[in-house]
């Protein structure tokens, strides 16, 4: 094809006919420009064939994301719903009149319960942040999608923080007590029985308990809280992303 447009262009030449070898040349530059911006276009829509197939990709992962996430959130609210439970029964030890510091200190065994430090499963929101693909998601799903992972990571710190210092509670009363195997191997001690503890560490541990009891309660409730409010922005997201894969 290059041969016969030159073999035209030297005929031209040779003829004498300037005017038509410019004519010429400028419509042979038009079509090479043209070929070259059907040649970007072809090129551009298979880019965004490409991107759109990542997206679905993306989409897809993010729905099964989110089931993974709403099972979570279930299993956990059930974990705290039966602690809330608990600390209620163990408050509700104290209805009773001149309670004694032994039946205090026996109701405490009431208002232990499971630890649960939030931390969800799923990850391809964090993957698309930190490979930069969330740009590939529109801005009305990445905005929301960005948010999400915020609202799980501040749950998750608050989580972990909180139940550091519920714990560091729980330790400074078994450091007190020195644990409920060395209270059982000194009751036939008759000498060390007598310095275990005294009524003075038995308030102190009580006090601290109820501290840790009650920091436990505040934080399982607000999280129960987040959780739901996680659980209906997943809702908002999936019918968003189920819309875009319809189209």
């Amino acid at each position: 094809m290059i041969k016969f447009f030159r073999k035209i262009r030297q005929n031209l030449l040779s003829q004498g006919k300037t005017g038509k070898y410019f004519k010429y040349a400028i419509g042979e530059i038009f079509l090479v420009v043209i070929g070259i911006l059907i040649a970007l276009q072809i090129n551009n829509l298979n880019d965004q064939r490409k991107a759109r197939a990542v997206t679905h990709l993306y989409y897809k992962q993010l729905l099964e994301d989110f089931e993974i996430d709403k099972n979570y959130i279930e299993e956990t609210s059930s974990v705290i719903d039966s602690n809330l439970v608990r600390y209620e029964a163990y408050e509700a030890i104290y209805d009773k009149k001149d309670l004694t510091l032994p039946e205090a200190l026996e109701g405490l065994g009431i208002g232990f319960s499971v630890i649960k430090n939030i931390d969800f499963p799923s990850n391809t929101i964090s993957t698309l942040q930190n490979t930069g693909d969330i740009k590939l998601i529109p801005s009305q799903i990445r905005n929301k999608l960005i948010d999400l992972q915020k609202r799980k990571d501040k749950l998750v710190k608050s989580s972990g923080l909180n139940n550091t210092a519920i714990l560091e509670f729980f330790n400074s009363a078994r450091i007190i007590s020195g644990g409920r195997s060395f209270a059982q191997r000194i009751q036939d001690q008759a000498e060390l029985i007598k310095y275990y503890p005294d009524e003075q560490e038995q308030i102190k541990i009580l006090r601290t308990l109820e501290a840790a009891f009650q920091l436990k309660n505040d934080t399982e409730r607000g999280e129960l809280y987040r959780l739901e409010k996680i659980k209906k922005q997943i809702d908002e997201i999936t019918k968003l992303i189920n819309a875009e894969l319809d189209k």
